[in-house]
């Protein structure tokens, strides 16, 4: 479930051992972050983290924390992992990303946070932080600094069998859509070339990553992956190349002789 911030906490520094207070370049900051317009945008992209994230589910990284995480990690040029163990144990970080008492989420909850933050929000924000130093002369406005973050997708990994797999299943519907406009006889003659190999691509593909998994086990015998799977693979991948570079001549051979049928 959604929610915007933790309760505040005004003696939060005052409960330490020392009296503590902010740096001036962070409280002008924190005072800019207070900035309610900010809030709701932020808001609106991080209720997109699931379909019913305004009224369901286990209480999420609140609104007001993901943001602030976010522009101190840009602000000192840390990672993930950084902006982790920096926050945790620092009085002054945690009161500044308004954390307080509570518990300090994983590096990778941050990431992926962040992540549902929209580029326009971004934009807005750095758009309000120029504007605000503009106008107390501290800055021109003139320089630029980018900032990427890389989150991992469900993709699998692109072994060597399955993107040629993948190549086979390709080329096979492009045979597969010129089949349907070519004379029915034609394809009868040429059965071996209008033939679609996918599915057994598709199972020479799993046999060999199988048969991968089992000789990366410790647990398992180590058994070499047999070269007869790999030489039917080879032979039926191989022979797709040369049949999608001969399908030109033949489908215009094809068409020559349904016209004159």
């Amino acid at each position: 479930m959604l929610i915007i911030a933790y309760p505040r906490d005004d003696g939060f520094f005052a409960r330490a051992p020392f009296e503590y207070q902010l740096d001036p370049k962070m409280a002008k900051m924190d005072e800019l972050l207070m900035d309610e317009r900010l809030m709701l945008r932020v808001s609106l992209d991080l209720a997109h983290s699931a379909p019913h994230a305004l009224e369901t589910g286990r209480q999420a990284t609140p609104v007001e924390v993901t943001l602030r995480l976010a522009v101190l990690r840009r602000l000192n040029g840390w990672s993930y992992r950084q902006v982790e163990e920096e926050v945790k144990g620092s009085l002054k970080w945690r009161g500044f990303c308004h954390i307080y008492d509570h518990d300090m989420p994983d590096h990778s909850t941050i990431q992926v946070r962040e992540a549902l933050i929209a580029p326009q929000t971004l934009h807005a924000l750095n758009d309000l932080v120029v504007q605000r130093a503009q106008t107390a002369g501290v800055t021109q406005g003139k320089k630029l600094r980018t900032d990427g973050s890389v989150v991992e997708t469900h993709i699998h990994y692109p072994t060597d069998s399955s993107l040629l797999a993948d190549g086979v299943r390709v080329l096979g519907r492009t045979v597969a859509r010129a089949r349907e406009v070519v004379d029915g006889r034609v394809v009868r003659w040429h059965k071996t070339v209008f033939r679609n190999q996918g599915r057994k691509a598709k199972r020479l593909a799993r046999q060999i990553a199988f048969l991968a998994r089992r000789q990366g086990q410790k647990k398992a015998p180590k058994r070499p992956i047999r070269s007869e799977k790999c030489a039917a693979c080879i032979k039926n991948w191989s022979a797709w190349p040369k049949t999608a570079r001969i399908m030109p001549n033949r489908f215009s051979a094809c068409c020559a002789i349904g016209r004159t049928t």
